[in-house]
């Protein structure tokens, strides 16, 4: 069975993530308004603190990358744990 948009979703992810304690996870994609939409939510709405660069997703338009962009710094609750930056500014 695959994930969809959601990569949580009918996986094991998030055992294998909190198994290795990762407490971070970097999104990024080419469907921002599919897999980096829902699998940043729901990163966040799962405890994971979410960085997404910008520059690395991109969708069919502006628009729904705005709309990306735009819900991980609105929604309740995924807005705590959500951060846009860019790849040049991530540090390990």
């Amino acid at each position: 069975m695959q994930s969809g948009d959601d990569k949580f979703l009918n996986t094991d992810l998030e055992t294998i993530l909190k198994d290795h304690g990762v407490k971070t996870v970097i999104v990024t994609g080419t469907a921002a308004h599919g897999a980096v939409l829902h699998t940043g939510d729901e990163a966040a709405l799962r405890g994971f603190n979410v960085i997404v660069p910008v520059d690395g997703l991109s969708a069919e338009t502006p628009f729904a990358e705005l709309y990306v962009a735009y819900n991980l710094l609105h929604a309740p609750i995924v807005k705590a744990r959500s951060t846009l930056t860019r790849y040049g500014m991530i540090k390990f």
